[in-house]
């Protein structure tokens, strides 16, 4: 049992007699450095050095006396400390790594790929977080709606919203301002947002338009479900209006 905390608390900066040591005296919850060597397996002349260190660090407690016992203390808010330092740590390292920058920030990349599921909605909910006045999704795929209705159904009282659609029985049930694609429009939902042949893509959930600036194109690459991402592209907002303009026209 003990061999199979080690790793975990080598994570949090221990070494691995450290974690050794500490592991075995939470088991024993009291002991001496005599107990703690011989149940620990750690070498004896190490043993002094590391409680010391443990106690200095808040994860155990000496008890003076002929001889000294060391005792672990509270794990609940041990544990808890840790995670309040580890987290204003990573705050204060963020905001100095912010503040070394000296260059204006640059604009993003016009257009790149995501690779990987976890980047992919992270992405997507950014997108739906920081839209500020329209989206217009194509929507390919009904699944995609229902996966994602919750973040989705808020934005409809919020900004101009256009699902677009082949077919619009498709999504019976599905509480969202749907639209069923008609001419020129229709083409655009059938053909490729980016050049699929040249990219190895095939377009497979949706693609997404926001304020005339932004577009994310869910496709596939053999097994491999991939994001296509751009911004700041003069056609992203062309296409966008022209897309609300068909629709209010039919």
């Amino acid at each position: 049992m003990v061999a199979e905390i080690v790793p975990g608390l080598r994570a949090l900066g221990m070494n691995e007699y450290e974690a050794s040591v500490y592991s075995t005296l939470v088991g024993l919850q009291k002991a001496t450095a005599r107990d703690i060597h011989e149940a620990s397996g750690v070498p004896r002349g190490r043993i002094y050095e590391i409680l010391n260190d443990l106690a200095q660090r808040g994860f155990i407690a000496v008890e003076e006396g002929s001889p000294t016992s060391y005792y672990v203390l509270e794990i609940d808010v041990v544990f808890d400390r840790l995670k309040e330092d580890y987290v204003r740590t990573l705050d204060e390292t963020r905001e100095v790594l912010k503040s070394l920058s000296v260059k204006p920030r640059l604009p993003p990349d016009s257009f790149f790929i995501l690779r990987s599921g976890w980047a992919i909605e992270n992405h997507l909910s950014s997108l739906f977080r920081r839209v500020k006045k329209s989206m217009v999704i194509l929507c390919y795929d009904p699944a995609f709606l229902r996966k994602h209705y919750a973040a989705i159904k808020p934005l409809k009282r919020k900004i101009d919203l256009y699902v677009v659609v082949r077919k619009k029985e498709d999504y019976a049930g599905i509480n969202l301002p749907i639209y069923e694609a008609r001419g020129t429009v229709l083409e655009l939902l059938e053909s490729p947002a980016v050049n699929e042949s040249a990219m190895g893509l095939r377009k497979d959930e949706c693609s997404i338009l926001v304020d005339g600036r932004d577009f994310f194109v869910i496709a596939t690459a053999g097994s491999g479900r991939h994001a296509v991402i751009g911004s700041d592209m003069p056609l992203i907002g062309y296409m966008q209006k022209t897309i609300v303009e068909r629709l209010a026209g039919a």
